[in-house]
């Protein structure tokens, strides 16, 4: 009977183990999806005035964080978006991110790999502590207007198996509109720009003039233009 109720006890620990660990495809908006345990945790926040769509959850050994940020502001004319225009813009606009996140992330950054997804180009950055341990592991998309990074963080069991099914489970829906180049090139925004200023300029100068005409008009003067 006591070796029933061993078996019994394994069992039931072995299923809610199981339980804990079991994952199921979760979509984080109609672009990205990933697998989750029954436990994640899905929110919204605002820092710095930049809404953060954020899915987390961690276990005994380590966490795991998705983070959706805006890049641009969706009401931004696309004649004047810096958003990324080609592969070139695309990497200076991920140096900057990765400048940041080395700022912010209390480890020492040791390697910057490109890397790709479903045809679209990403950075891996991999950091340690001061012994070298790996500790934590990043992995960034900017799709779109938005900016993509899962994190995988773990300070005493690093597990390279773990963190590679997690950044695999990651999938990017191809068969949605989705592009990294909605930028427009420097020229083209300054040219916008000229041109914008120049024919509200003459549109100003000639509703002046339309004016002091009515006005010269009223008071029985003759116009300007003909004294």
């Amino acid at each position: 009977m006591k070796i029933l109720f061993i078996y019994f006890f394994v069992l039931i620990t072995v299923t809610i183990t199981a339980q804990n660990h079991a994952k199921f495809s979760h979509k984080l908006d109609d672009f990205i999806s990933l697998d989750v345990p029954k436990n994640f945790v899905e929110s919204e926040t605002l820092v710095d005035g930049l809404k953060i769509h954020q899915i987390s959850f961690k276990t005994d050994a380590y966490s795991f964080i998705v983070q959706k940020v805006l890049f641009e502001n969706e009401d931004q004319k696309q004649s004047l978006s810096r958003l990324p225009y080609d592969y070139t813009s695309l990497i200076d606009e991920y140096n900057r991110v990765i400048a940041r996140m080395r700022y912010r992330v209390p480890y020492y950054l040791k390697t910057t790999t490109l890397v790709k997804k479903e045809g679209f180009t990403g950075y891996n950055l991999k950091f340690a502590n001061d012994l070298e341990t790996p500790t934590y592991e990043a992995e960034f998309y900017l799709l779109n207007k938005n900016l993509y990074t899962f994190f995988y963080a773990s300070d005493t069991q690093f597990n390279p198996d773990i963190k590679t099914e997690l950044f695999k489970s990651v999938k990017i829906n191809n068969k949605k509109d989705i592009s990294q180049y909605l930028g427009k090139p420097p020229k083209y925004r300054i040219g916008y720009v000229i041109a914008t200023y120049f024919f509200l300029s003459l549109f100003l100068v000639w509703t002046l003039i339309y004016i002091i005409k009515v006005y010269r008009k009223k008071k029985g003067k003759t116009s300007i233009f003909h004294e």
